[in-house]
This record gives structure tokens, C-alpha cells and sequence, in this order.
């Protein structure tokens, strides 16, 4: 039975130590918890778990509530208030105040605030410049100077789907003799192929050699179309803004089946999708990547290319292209092959490409809130949590 002053001294010692130790159990215990309760994504599964973390932190406090009133034998026969004044410490109860607040509270805002955040998918934007070099790509990024690899940035020519619909006689009817053309720079017979110029050379090159060899059937939504693909490459690079691709596909016209089956003889038409080359037409259609635009086959038009890099919800990231489409059309229609007249030749489509600045929109697929964000709002709730433990634990108040 200790009676002497040192007695109690080391009596009361070893209670502060004692504190201390199932303080800090506490403090373990929840944030164990908290790293099992945050890993699953079942709903169910968080409940219970932030059950059994109510329940074993709440434990927890009980223990150490019957600790505190754990007394030496000498003062076992003194009123319990007197014995909780005498044992009280407001360091110890600002402790248990802001553990058991964070007990109860963070798994009902998980649950119920951060765990739906979670879920949620929101659509994140951002804007880039993309400016070219004959090695070297630079992304003014954020007001901050990037340097990348050119074969991970350089701004491709799309590949191009031209699709005659097969039971609509208004539209041109695409022929695979001469074979269909294509440049960059200019129309120049002569040139070099692109296959073989370096990524830096701004003259004119050819890439016919990109065209499918045969027009494909190809099935889109119950409609048939007949699709003649050209299919970009890695060697067709727009080394700066306003350089051009231009294409030529040859064709035929019947205005007296038009005229029959549709009472009026439309200007022969066609149907166009431009999308990433790093995708099939089919994947870029399904996907959302691309979509069908209807043009007039019998004159020049222009498409003005917006680079928009965006992903899909479930898919890759690939260019979604803005388009800005305008044609100048032909004053005459040599390839009208009715009987009336006659075909004195072919009519042929052509499109001129470009993009007009390298300034690209960047969009991709996200959750509304990260696991940092998740942190950072626990954190500011435990932040919250220990300032109401000061004050109602008499710390705040206290001068001693």
C-alpha cells in the first residue's frame, strides 16, 4: 500500500504511461481500419467494416475508461467524482474526444459522401499546344515548357473512310480504277513517297500507296455501305500548321436511276469519316471516336481539322477531330453515265486537310474525387475533430 508521496508520484507516473500506451492503441486501431475499410468498393462490405471499427474503437475507449477509474488502494473508498477529478487529465480526454468523434464520423462520410465520389465519373479538360520540330515536340502545358519524344507527339494526318450507301442511287459510285490518289504539301506526281521522307520534310510527298486495293462492304447500324479505306501511317506528319493532305477518289453517276427513284437528281454525294489512325473505322464509329458526314462528291472540299484528344468511358484515349467542312462544287457532271448522255469521263472527289493551329483540347475520363482527395478531406475532418476535442476537454480553458 503505497502512502508516501513518492509512492503516489510513481503511482501516478505509471498511469500517465499507461494513457499514453492505449492512447496510441486507439490511434492504431482506427487507422488500420481506415485503410481496410477505404480498399473495397462494395457498400456492403464498407458498412460492416465501419461497424466493426465503431465497435473496437468504442472498446477501446471503454478500456481505458475503466483504467482511468482504475485508483490505488488507498483511494478506493473515495466518492467516483472525486476519484475522476483527482484522475482526470485534459490532455488524456481531448485524446479520447477527437479519436471516438473520428471513429463515429469518417466511416458515415465515406459511406455516405466520399464512396458515391468515388464512383462518379466526371469529364476533365485541359488545353495544349503542340508545336513541331524536326526531333523534338514541345507541349506548352499549364504555363510550363514540356519537352517530349516526337514518335509520342506528332500531330498525324487521320485516316479517311469514303462509304457509298447501297441503296441510295444519289450517291457517287466509287471506282477503284485509275486507283485513288493522295499528297501532302501539293499534288505533285513526281514526288517522293512519304514512306521514306523524314519526320522535318515540309515538301511534297505521296501516299496512294495508303488506299485499300478493293471498296469493302461493310455493315453499319442495318445500313450496307460500300467503304474504300486510307489508312494513315506513322510517316504522315503535319510538321506544322496549314500543311496539307490531299485526296482524290474517282467515281461514276447515273442521273436517270437517280431521277427515277428519287424524283429529282441530286448532286452525286458520299458519306466520310476521318478518325485516329491509331484505330479501325469500325472501333473508331462503335467507340464514339468518329461519325458519318455527308459531303458532295463533285467538287473540292476543304476539312479544316480541330485536334480534340479525348477518352471514351471503358477506352483509350484517341483523337475525336472538329471538323470544319466547305466545298466548292463542279459546274458540270462529265461521269453521268445514264443513256441520255453518256460519260466523257470520270468525276472525281477531292478533300484538302489540314489543321489549322497545333492548339489541342485534352479530355479524359475521371473519377470526381481521387484517393488524395479522400485523404485530404479526412484530414480536415480530423483537423475539425481535434479542435472540438480541445475545447470540450477543458484544455482550451485550462492555465495551468
Amino acid at each position: 500500500m503505497p502512502t508516501s508521496q513518492s509512492d503516489r508520484v510513481a503511482i501516478l507516473r505509471s498511469h500517465r504511461v499507461r494513457w499514453f500506451v492505449v492512447g496510441w492503441l486507439a490511434w492504431l486501431s482506427i487507422s488500420g481500419a481506415l485503410v481496410i475499410a477505404l480498399a473495397p468498393s462494395s457498400p456492403v462490405i464498407i458498412a460492416v467494416l465501419s461497424g466493426v471499427w465503431v465497435l473496437s474503437v468504442t472498446g477501446t475507449i471503454a478500456v481505458s475508461f475503466l483504467l482511468l477509474l482504475a485508483s490505488p488502494t488507498t483511494e478506493r473508498n473515495k466518492p467516483l467524482w472525486l476519484r475522476l477529478k483527482s484522475k482526470y487529465s485534459r490532455n488524456l480526454g481531448s485524446t479520447v474526444i477527437t479519436l471516438f468523434a473520428a471513429a463515429v464520423t469518417l466511416p458515415i462520410l465515406y459511406w455516405s459522401l466520399w464512396d458515391p465520389e468515388r464512383r462518379r465519373n466526371v469529364i476533365t479538360f485541359d488545353r495544349d499546344t503542340v508545336v513541331g520540330h524536326p526531333q523534338l515536340h514541345t507541349l506548352f502545358l499549364n504555363h510550363c515548357l514540356i519537352s517530349i519524344e516526337t514518335s509520342q507527339d506528332s500531330v498525324l494526318f487521320p485516316s479517311i473512310t469514303l462509304f457509298q450507301r447501297a441503296d441510295w442511287t444519289s450517291q457517287a459510285n466509287l471506282e477503284v480504277d485509275p486507283p485513288p490518289k493522295c499528297f501532302l504539301g501539293w499534288h505533285n506526281e513526281t514526288a517522293p513517297d512519304c514512306d521514306i521522307t523524314s519526320t522535318s520534310y515540309t515538301g511534297s510527298c505521296q501516299c496512294s500507296n495508303r488506299w485499300s486495293d478493293r471498296i469493302e462492304d461493310f455493315e453499319w447500324q442495318n445500313t450496307s455501305y460500300r467503304a474504300f479505306t486510307l489508312t494513315s501511317s506513322l510517316s504522315m506528319v503535319s510538321p506544322m500548321p496549314t500543311y496539307q493532305m490531299i485526296v482524290q477518289a474517282f467515281f461514276t453517276y447515273d442521273t436517270t436511276k437517280a431521277r427515277t427513284d428519287a424524283s429529282r437528281v441530286l448532286s452525286p454525294s458520299l458519306w466520310i469519316a476521318v478518325y485516329d489512325p491509331t484505330l479501325t473505322v469500325r472501333e473508331a464509329l462503335e467507340n464514339g471516336y468518329t461519325r458519318m458526314v455527308l459531303i458532295n462528291a463533285n467538287g473540292m472540299t476543304a476539312l479544316n481539322l480541330g485536334l480534340n484528344y479525348r477518352e471514351a468511358l471503358g477506352h483509350a484515349p484517341a483523337y475525336d477531330y472538329h471538323l470544319s467542312i466547305s466545298t466548292t462544287p463542279s459546274m458540270d457532271l462529265q461521269c453521268d453515265t445514264s443513256d441520255a448522255k453518256g460519260a466523257s469521263g470520270l468525276c472525281w472527289l477531292s478533300l484538302f486537310l489540314q489543321f489549322p493551329s497545333f492548339e489541342r483540347q485534352v479530355s479524359r475520363q475521371d473519377v470526381a474525387m481521387k484517393w488524395q482527395d479522400v485523404a485530404a478531406d479526412a484530414g480536415s475532418w480530423f483537423a475539425l475533430f481535434q479542435l472540438l476535442g480541445w475545447i470540450t476537454s477543458g484544455l482550451a480553458w485550462y492555465k495551468g
